[in-house]
């Protein structure tokens, strides 16, 4: 009984310092499927653990289940955006995104992260890519999942802790 005691603490312990050392807190967690693939597992945070659309600063990590190509995934990224309805989106960053982004093996993950005036740095495995500093992409690159009309609602729900608008 102490030795379970002792080690729930220490878990504890570890998580908190863990999440004070990140300075985000776990929203929500979910996998993408799509058809028969599992595609990526996807992790929502926040400083304080919740989540309201267009609040920054805000943490989302895919750690993918199979390779993608950067060209597939910028591909994708448009056709989400124009799922969303947003024209102005689709092709303006192409460049941007393929300078940043390296092509994915499986295991690999990719982070977007925003600060307090919503400039998002991506980063892959952990080591910082680059930044986009335009005003309008990080909320509309969120949005993908996180927006109601998501083409996944059920991972947003899971993203944003089972909780609706």
């Amino acid at each position: 009984m102490k030795y379970r005691l002792a080690l729930l603490l220490f878990s504890s312990l570890v998580l908190m310092t863990n999440a004070n050392a990140t300075g985000f807190k776990t929203v929500g967690q979910a996998k993408m499927e799509y058809l028969f693939w599992d595609v990526y597992n996807a992790k929502l945070e926040t400083p304080t653990g919740d989540y309201v659309f267009g609040q920054h600063p805000t943490k989302l990590t895919l750690t993918y289940l199979r390779d993608f190509s950067a060209k597939d995934i910028v591909k994708a990224t448009n056709e989400q955006w124009q799922h969303l309805g947003f024209d102005e989106m689709v092709g303006a960053f192409d460049t941007q995104l393929l300078d940043l982004w390296p092509d994915i093996k499986e295991n690999d993950s990719l982070s977007f992260e925003t600060n307090q005036q919503a400039i998002g740095t991506f980063y892959f495995n952990n080591e910082k890519l680059g930044a986009i500093e335009d005003e309008r992409f990080a909320d509309n690159f969120l949005a993908i999942w996180l927006s109601a009309d998501t083409t996944e609602p059920s991972l947003r729900k899971q993203l944003i802790g089972g909780k609706h608008d």
